[in-house]
Parts: C-alpha cells; structure tokens; sequence
C-alpha cells in the first residue's frame, strides 16, 4: 500500500520498502562484517539487512527490540531466508545495550527515538549509520533528530519521515 506522501509501506510504522531497498544496496556496497539494528520492529528492515548479506556471501546482522512480540514476528520474517543460512540474531533488549554496537561497521538506527543519539555515541569511528525517521519525532520529549545529524557531518534526505546518512569521523589524531 502507499501512504499519502507516496512511499510504500507495509504496516503505518514499519519501514519503507524504498528505504528497505536502499539498505539492501547500502550492505551489498559498505560490504560490512557487521550489520547492528537498533529497533526491528517486525522485521521488515532487517530482511533487507539480510539480505544484503547473504548477496555479499559473508558478515552477520545483529538486530534487536525492547518487545518481544516484535522479535518473534522478526525472526518470523528473517526465517524465510534460512535456505540461505540468514546469518542474524535477534535479541529482546534495547539497542544502547547491544554489545555489538561499538564493533558494528554498518548501524541502523530505527529504536526508541530518545535513545538514538546515545547509540550513535557508541558506534565506532568510520562506521556507516543510518537513522530512520530523522525529520520526525514520535516522542514530545525529542527533537526530531536532523540537527544532530548534520552537526556530526551527516546528511538529511527528505524523504517520507526522514533518513540521516552518517559516516562516524574519527576524532582528531586518531588513525584511520
């Protein structure tokens, strides 16, 4: 179905089949080790994840929710894909607590909205981010996240509810 700003959409909160696309594009040319996802809701983001994966014949997605009806319904979705070895795992926890974050070549950051600058904090230097709903806040606590994007360099595109694009800098006099 297509919503009214013409992206087509699968369920009112899930992630956009045109952005599931692009993620699945973004993996197959980052050609990352590590995939993390912060927030899978039901998992439609993290097939594409996948799915990038497996084209590229090697790395491994890590994914994750604070609901555990979310991840059953993720693991659901990714279990199509076992005839390919689907190399992901889906934990119940919050992204922040994601271990794997910091080590992650490719992030997806699709958690709860006050938790995605504290993720970024974590994810290392050179590090591919992605963050869904930059123009859009859901929580009345947040401001929508494009400021901070573009402070770390990262950019903004207009799409339907907003996607930041960030390569991590590395701080000054670190090795890249």
């Amino acid at each position: 179905m297509m919503n009214e700003h013409g992206y087509s959409i699968d369920e009112p909160a899930s992630t956009e089949r045109e952005l599931r696309a692009l993620l699945t594009a973004l993996v197959r040319v980052v050609k990352p080790s590590l995939v993390v996802e912060t927030g899978c809701y039901v998992g439609r983001g993290t097939e594409a994840l996948v799915r990038g994966v497996i084209d590229n014949g090697f790395g491994r997605v890590v994914t994750c929710d604070t609901d555990h009806g979310m991840v059953a319904r993720t693991v659901g979705h990714v279990g199509a894909l076992h005839a390919f070895n689907a190399p992901c795992e889906a934990r119940c926890c919050a992204g922040i607590d994601l271990p794997e974050l910091i080590d992650a070549d490719l992030v997806f950051l699709d958690s709860d909205y006050a938790n995605r600058y504290p993720e970024f904090e974590r994810v290392k230097p050179g590090a591919v981010v992605v963050a869904h709903d930059a123009l859009h806040s859901y929580d009345a606590n947040v401001s929508p996240h494009e400021g901070w994007i573009r402070e770390v360099g990262g950019l903004v595109l207009g799409t339907y509810r907003g996607l930041g694009i960030i390569v991590k800098n590395y701080a000054r006099g670190q090795k890249r």
